[in-house]
């Protein structure tokens, strides 16, 4: 019986992950939610994560394996996804949780170091920076989510998907697999699997209208 390799697993886990975010995704694109609510903004953050899977699972799956060409674009075009990513999540959490000044000053703030990151990937190698900014936005939607559970704007299932993608890309440091021969991001894939889900039922406990300030 023939064995699939770690870089098989990786990238079939890879489009398994995309597909179950995009369809997390399109059951978040509702009738009810209004444009630029929170549950509205959140709905574009899913899509960019699904995007930003399916990018990285079409480039880890056929082209980095190749050394084809085309890498280094689909390699660049993932970490700037990702930087957009890190500013939608901000730009949600700060919908949702805070008033009119702080609001603007989040989203503004998130603006010009994504920008800059978006920049960044274009001339340096360095992963970390897009590291950087992804976690510090979750960190602030959890922060948010865990201070808004008192006043019932916050939610369990969304910390859990925040804690979850922690633990999930902690993994990968450790050097843990859930069996030999899978590899470390096949199995960072299928931990970050349950994230999705928390993702959308706290995504479903947003505000769907606009706040009136």
């Amino acid at each position: 019986m023939m064995m699939l390799d770690e870089l098989t697993y990786s990238a079939l886990t890879d489009v398994i992950l995309a597909c179950l975010q995009a369809f997390a995704a399109g059951l978040m694109m509702r009738p009810d939610i209004e444009k630029k609510s929170a549950a509205w903004f959140w709905a574009i953050t899913m899509t960019l994560i699904a995007l930003t899977f399916l990018l990285g699972a079409i480039d880890h799956g056929f082209f980095e394996v190749a050394g084809h060409w085309l890498h280094e674009p689909l390699k660049i075009a993932t970490r700037a996804c990702a930087a957009v990513t890190s500013f939608f999540i901000c730009v949600s959490a700060a919908v949702q949780f805070l008033g009119p000044r702080a609001r603007k000053l989040v989203i503004g703030i998130s603006g010009i170091v994504n920008a800059a990151v978006i920049v960044a990937v274009f001339v340096s190698d360095n992963f970390f920076i897009v590291m950087g900014s992804y976690s510090a936005a979750m960190i602030l939607l959890l922060v948010l989510s865990m201070m808004g559970l008192r006043k019932a704007t916050g939610s369990v299932a969304m910390i859990s998907g925040v804690i979850i993608t922690f633990v999930a890309s902690a993994l990968p440091i450790v050097g843990f697999e859930l069996f030999d021969g899978f590899g470390i991001y096949g199995t960072y894939h299928v931990v970050l699997m349950p994230a999705v889900i928390c993702f959308y039922l706290g995504g479903m406990k947003l505000n769907r209208q606009v706040a009136v300030s």
